[in-house]
């Protein structure tokens, strides 16, 4: 009885650690809407300059950041169009970690960005966002529900992020942000240092 009971702890205990098949798109028992919803946000490379993004529009004043909203999904579906005419350029990656060093410093700054450069550089991001997720899933799911995924998933991200920006009062947190700011830059331009 005492080698039974140790047997069965010992396998709950090693369980968990036993390897499992490893699957890559589609994403089992995940729709093709849900998988464009999760595609971005499994990746630190896309939700990274994501999350920059947000806390930057969370420092601009809120027309900026109603257009940015705008743009933003349209910019996704464009970028995820250009995906059915071929693969993704390799620079993307490169692109999107200038993005996100950039959008890092300029939260790290707290300063204002002109509304259309807002929205220019978010547009840009979005392309590029939906360009990468989209030609990496593409051919084995149905490209339509997986671009209203995408296109639904990030103004989410970017309306959370700048919301909770806008409702924190206390001065420490803004310098908070601001230290957010400066490790994302740092992480970007580390990783573009060993590109």
């Amino acid at each position: 009885m005492n080698t039974v009971r140790k047997t069965i702890i010992c396998a709950a205990a090693l369980g968990p650690l036993a390897p499992l098949p490893a699957f890559a798109h589609p994403m089992p028992g995940v729709g093709d809407f849900y998988a464009g919803m999760l595609h971005p946000v499994t990746t630190t490379e896309t939700v990274l300059p994501l999350i920059a993004l947000s806390l930057l529009a969370g420092q601009q004043r809120r027309e900026a950041a109603i257009y940015l909203l705008v743009a933003f999904p349209a910019s996704l579906i464009a970028g995820a169009l250009l995906a059915t005419l071929g693969n993704a350029p390799s620079y993307l990656g490169v692109v999107q970690l200038v993005l996100t060093a950039g959008f890092g410093i300029l939260v790290a700054s707290a300063g204002r960005v002109p509304s259309w450069l807002l929205v220019a550089l978010g547009a840009l991001l979005g392309i590029s966002v939906g360009w990468a997720n989209a030609a990496d899933a593409f051919g084995q799911i149905n490209r339509f529900r997986f671009i209203a995924g995408l296109a639904l998933v990030g103004p989410l991200l970017l309306v959370y992020g700048n919301g909770l920006v806008r409702n924190l009062k206390p001065e420490w947190t803004q310098i908070a942000v601001r230290v957010v700011g400066s490790w994302i830059a740092a992480v970007s331009i580390l990783v573009l240092g060993l590109r």
